[in-house]
């Protein structure tokens, strides 16, 4: 009988601590730089053309970060929660549409520049 209770232990608390490697959230990744000063060369829009691309890549990355932390509390039954990543996830993606049509901007005006 001690054995078992010893054994019930183990296994339980391998559960729990095992638990959240299950869980399929995407990490949120890091920020990339900002844009300090108005671009007015060709070579200064390219580059506010680059800056706005990593920017949308990184509200992309946040968006499949937030729908993934979605999906595990829609598993877990936390509903608030659930809608909260979700509308997380739509402000990060329509912010990924716009630093994509900056990025495009910038490459436009860099090509009209030369």
């Amino acid at each position: 009988m001690k054995h078992t209770y010893g054994l019930t232990l183990a296994i339980f608390f391998i559960g729990v601590i095992s638990a959240p490697l299950w869980a399929e959230v995407i990490p949120a990744p890091e920020y990339p730089a900002n844009i300090s000063a108005l671009a007015t060369t060709p070579e200064e829009h390219k580059a506010a053309a680059t800056v706005h691309k990593n920017l949308a890549a990184h509200h992309k990355a946040m968006a499949e970060h937030h729908n993934s932390l979605a999906k595990e509390h829609e598993k877990a039954g936390h509903k608030e929660i659930q809608k909260h990543h979700e509308e997380l996830a739509k402000h990060h993606e329509a912010t990924a549409d716009e630093h994509t049509k900056t990025a495009e901007s910038h490459e436009s005006m860099a090509a009209s520049k030369k």
